[in-house]
């Protein structure tokens, strides 16, 4: 399912790049070594060459790369014994989801998709991915007369990014979404999918932005060191 042309993708990553030795090591210093202006510059890097990468997939890859993220995620205690997911309508190559919301409706899973509020997001009940329609930066998300969840009913939110590291931190495009609504939401309940040239060593990030107890890519599923007693 194309939600986003190709021409748009490209227009939206043409920036030239300008990567440094930091980042062919795929790792970057913290906020306290580099200040604010640097972290920003860092985490723009990173947008840019990971957005190039994935804009670079082919429609097979990506569907075969989604399903083996989607059975990986089927595998996770905690998404076996969810009863109330989110998920994210995917955009330019993003991780697919359609697969996971067919397979949560045959579970007896309630599925919520995010619906832009402001400058947060809520989260609406969707039986049908018909229901979906355009909505801000042209994804696909829940009428607002759908049934909207309280947040903390929720078990399990699947969250696309950027960029995560396997700190858990998570670099999404920018606009901090995600990061507003799910700031109460603890990191065991958040799960990042991606590719595996998504995941880095680190990535720059600031006490604003939330991060993900588990990652899933079409190779493993990387747990948060800080979860497993890492700092």
């Amino acid at each position: 399912m194309e939600h986003v042309e190709r021409k748009a993708e490209e227009k939206n990553w043409k920036t030239p790049l300008n990567i440094d030795d930091g980042w062919k090591k795929k790792s970057f210093f913290s906020l306290t070594n580099t200040g604010s202006f640097n972290i920003k510059l860092e985490k723009d890097s990173i947008r840019d060459s990971v957005a190039k990468q994935r804009f670079a997939l082919s429609d097979v890859e990506v569907e075969e790369k989604s399903l083996l993220i989607s059975d990986n995620l089927y595998s996770l205690e905690s998404f076996k014994l969810s009863k109330r997911i989110a998920l994210y309508s995917p955009i330019l190559n993003e991780v697919r989801t359609e697969s996971i919301f067919i397979n949560a409706i045959q579970t007896e899973k309630e599925v919520y998709f995010p619906r832009v509020n402001g400058s947060s997001l809520d989260f609406h009940r969707v039986h049908n991915l018909e229901q979906l329609k355009p909505g801000k930066f042209g994804v696909l998300e829940p009428e607002i007369t759908s049934f909207k969840a309280h947040i903390k009913e929720i078990d399990v939110f699947i969250i696309p990014g950027l960029a995560f590291d396997r700190f858990g931190n998570r670099l999404g495009y920018g606009k901090g979404y995600y990061d507003r609504a799910l700031v109460d939401i603890t990191e065991e309940n958040k799960i990042g999918l991606c590719y595996s040239f998504q995941i880095f060593d680190s990535v720059p990030s600031n006490e604003n932005d939330q991060r993900v107890g588990t990652i899933i890519t079409e190779k493993d599923i990387v747990f948060s060191r800080r979860n497993l007693g890492g700092k």
